[in-house]
């Protein structure tokens, strides 16, 4: 009976096994088409970022892995070799890649919760699922790389694997592998790495983006701490060399780096044009990409944003900033508030991500993270509060105090957008104990201040080609990377009316035609009820000759001016502009600019009447150079592709690379081939409409400082103040400024594209028209003066006092 047991056992056993390792079998031949080729790991090839760079040569950006100097297995120090195999695997050199017993604790969990909770993983998994796999937590990929493991350690050595590991490992703050994370923070090479040092560099191998030297100082060396307990208890180091290297303080050499020149939000679009066009190998090929960007005009626009959008948010009064009291123990800030500092190193009950305890100083840093950054400020936390100062906490970690001035009386209390308390008398008014706040961080003092709610768009272009040399898609790229230059439609308002009057002189009215501006009720089958149009000064003006109507804004003129054109005669010669007729509105509403677009969009029409009627794609990329220096891709337009005779041929690289690699790089879909031109004589008109604007009134008052002649331009807000525009030009030089809020909320009564856009737009010219000649408008043929009466707009023969001479197109006389 027995034996027919142990028979019947042993069969069962047998079928077993060899049921296993069909299965096994049969998996590994289904996934083999689908696994990458092994010897992929074995590539080694010098890896060199994707830089950004302005048209004169500043980096603007950096993307992809560091440069790093290979190194092989003989070359690793003892220390930072065990330091790693204490981390994450130290049966590394005795397993066959996987082990069994984790692996079936991470099994265990998946069948528990469903997911893959921890991975189980060894160092040759780590290597395959870098190298070869997703980071997706499935049950098919932790298969794959399972095969993959096994194939790695049957086709290569413990030693050239570990290697590999300690090669392309990420250990946060862009440092792939060892060395080059050694240079990042401590600016050495590994051999010089102390015993601590090795063990803080392994500290980072689980979560390089939260747990890293920069990043949490505090739990690397919570992590660094139990690393080198692991190395004391395995015997890699003995009891003296643990007890000191633990009490060894971090000093990096390197923190963050920083450009020379804002351009982030440009950059980012490079980036991902890049890897469209040439795939993830851009990150490590060494692209040098030139953009359009002027470095003086960037800097330019980007301080005249911010200038003035803190200005316009100080006249809407103080918001209450986020309180963080109750994260935190009252003894905590009576601790800070008495001068000590050692309290930020008591632990409190939060874990982080890896089970470990956290220091007060770790909670507060993840707090100073996860708030709104911007550059030029920095980030505290109110600890105490007198009426005639403050003791604060910097995101540094310093107390430091700032006492009151009559320059915060700024900072009533806002109640609404347009409401606000009394003037604040003392730092009581406005601010409470565990107060998040902002400090304005000159190089003379800090300041109290707030960011601003509003955000802005900021292109400048070049109408004459389409470079764009200046762009700022927000008020920061640290606040918001969301870019509102590309992708942003707010409704265009009275922005868009210019291209409404070219449309009726493109249809032969003239500037001194007039129409009554008087109430007039609408029943438009397009619009839901009878509409009843008003100007924004509420007031009505009887005939006025289009071009006062354009210069006043008068939005009655213009719906009226719109009915006589008609809807789809009118569409169809906006599309000249570039503007899609499915996006423009169906209804007489399109006059005063209910349409949405993006401030690129608008920009780009403006150069139409900047550019004698001509339109140029917007484009951002002058040239891009290999790791060698050699062109590989050159605008077809650019300066230095035109010096060549032969043009575009001229480049023998283009005559090897698809037409898809040598397109240029456009920031918008490409102006179709009806849509390049508008009657060079229309656009000369309508400019010299848009001249006035900018010559009268208070625009005129506010423009007086540019002291030119040859610019034009127009304002634009929509109901409620919810977005505001100003687009003007010269010659050579178009910019648009759009400043709202992400979730379209007022800006406020009394606020006006004249109040908010414009005085940024004059900010900028002041430095970017320095360099720019006076520009003679001069009149197309095909257009004539002729002395009108400026109240009737008739043709007179006879010098009146009330004439002036006005422009018509030849045939219309």
């Amino acid at each position: 009976m027995f034996l027919r047991f142990l028979q019947w056992s042993l069969s069962i056993m047998m079928l077993s096994t060899i049921t296993a390792i069909v299965i096994i079998l049969s998996v590994y031949f289904i996934l083999k088409p689908s696994l990458p080729e092994i010897n992929l790991v074995d590539e080694n090839v010098l890896q060199v970022p994707l830089k950004v760079l302005s048209a004169d040569g500043v980096l603007i950006g950096e993307f992809g892995e560091q440069k790093r100097r290979t190194i092989e297995y003989q070359d690793i120090p003892l220390n930072l070799k065990n330091a790693f195999l204490a981390a994450e695997d130290d049966q590394f050199f005795e397993h066959n890649g996987i082990r069994v017993l984790s692996f079936v604790r991470a099994f265990v969990q998946l069948i528990k919760s469903g997911e893959i909770v921890s991975g189980g993983g060894t160092i040759t998994m780590q290597v395959v699922r870098g190298y070869l796999l997703s980071r997706e937590q499935k049950i098919l990929r932790k298969i794959k790389e399972i095969y993959l493991a096994f194939e790695l350690e049957s086709s290569a050595s413990k030693e050239e694997i570990f290697s590999l590991y300690l090669n392309t490992i990420f250990l946060g703050n862009r440092a792939y592998g060892v060395e080059a994370a050694a240079d990042k923070y401590f600016a050495k090479s590994i051999n010089e790495l102390t015993l601590a040092e090795a063990a803080l560099l392994a500290s980072s191998a689980q979560l390089p983006s939260r747990i890293n030297p920069i990043r949490s100082p505090e739990r690397s060396i919570v992590r660094r701490n139990w690393i080198l307990g692991r190395m004391y208890k395995l015997g890699f180091i003995g009891r003296a060399q643990f007890l000191l290297a633990k009490e060894e303080p971090i000093t990096l050499d390197q923190l963050d780096s920083t450009f020379d020149l804002d351009g982030r939000y440009l950059a980012e679009i490079v980036r991902q044009d890049m890897i469209k066009r040439f795939g993830l190998n851009a990150y490590a090929d060494g692209l040098s990409v030139y953009t359009t960007l002027q470095s003086s005009l960037q800097r330019s626009a980007i301080q005249s944003v911010q200038k003035n959008l803190f200005e316009y948010d100080k006249r809407h009064g103080w918001r209450d900033p986020v309180n963080y009291f109750n994260v935190f123990s009252s003894d905590l800030f009576a601790q800070l508030g008495a001068g000590n500092l050692e309290v930020l190193n008591q632990e409190v009950e939060a874990q982080d991500d890896l089970g470990m305890s956290q220091a007060v100083i770790a909670v507060l840093r993840d707090l100073f993270d996860e708030s709104s950054s911007l550059d030029s400020h920095i980030k505290a936390l109110v600890v105490d509060i007198k009426p005639e100062r403050i003791l604060y906490l910097d995101n540094n970690f310093n107390l430091k105090t700032l006492f009151w001035t009559d320059d915060y009386r700024w900072a009533k209390r806002r109640i609404t957008i347009n409401v606000f308390g009394p003037v604040p008398q003392n730092f009581y008014d406005i601010l409470k104990i565990g107060d998040l706040i902002y400090l304005l961080n000159s190089d003379v003092e800090r300041k109290l201040d707030q960011i601003p709610e509003a955000e802005a768009a900021f292109i400048a272009t070049n109408p004459t080609s389409g470079a764009i040399l200046a762009y700022q898609g927000g008020l920061n790229f640290s606040k918001s990377n969301f870019d509102r230059v590309k992708q942003s439609f707010p409704q265009a308002g009275s922005n868009f009316k210019p291209f409404i009057y070219s449309a009726a002189f493109a249809s032969g009215y003239s500037p001194a035609d007039t129409i009554n501006d008087a109430p007039i009720l609408f029943e438009d089958a397009n619009l839901e009820s009878i509409w009843r149009p008003e100007n924004y000064t509420g007031k009505f003006y009887g005939p006025l000759r289009l071009r006062e109507a354009l210069v006043q804004s008068v939005n009655l003129v213009s719906i009226k001016l719109l009915r006589e054109l008609g809807i789809e005669p009118t569409h169809n010669y906006l599309a000249n502009f570039g503007f899609s007729k499915s996006r423009l509105a169906p209804d007489l509403s399109l006059a005063l600019g209910s349409s949405s677009f993006s401030p690129a969009e608008i920009v780009r029409a403006y150069n139409f009447l900047a550019n004698e009627g001509k339109g140029e794609d917007l484009y951002f990329i002058e040239k891009i150079l290999d790791r060698d220096g050699n062109i590989i891709f050159q605008h077809p337009l650019s300066s230095e592709a035109s010096e060549s005779e032969e043009g575009i041929s001229g480049f023998p690289w283009f005559a090897e690379q698809s037409a898809e690699k040598v397109k240029p790089f456009l920031l918008l879909p490409t102006l179709g081939g009806e849509s390049r031109s508008i009657d060079p004589r229309v656009a000369f008109v309508t400019k010299d409409i848009l001249g006035d604007v900018l010559r009268r009134g208070s625009n005129g008052r506010k423009t007086k400082i540019l002291n030119r002649s040859d610019i034009a331009g127009k304002t634009g807000t929509t109901n409620d103040a919810i977005s505001t525009w100003f687009s003007g030009f010269h010659r050579k030089l178009s910019a648009t400024v759009w400043i709202g809020t992400d979730d379209f909320s007022s800006l406020g009564d009394n606020e006006f594209g004249s109040s908010v856009a414009l005085p940024i737009w004059i900010d900028f010219m002041q430095d970017a028209l320095v360099d720019l000649p006076i520009d003679p408008w001069r009149a197309p043929a095909g257009v004539v003066y002729k002395k009108v009466d400026s109240r009737t707009g008739e043709v007179v023969e006879n010098i009146e006092q009330n004439s002036y001479f006005e422009l018509f197109l030849e045939e219309a006389m």
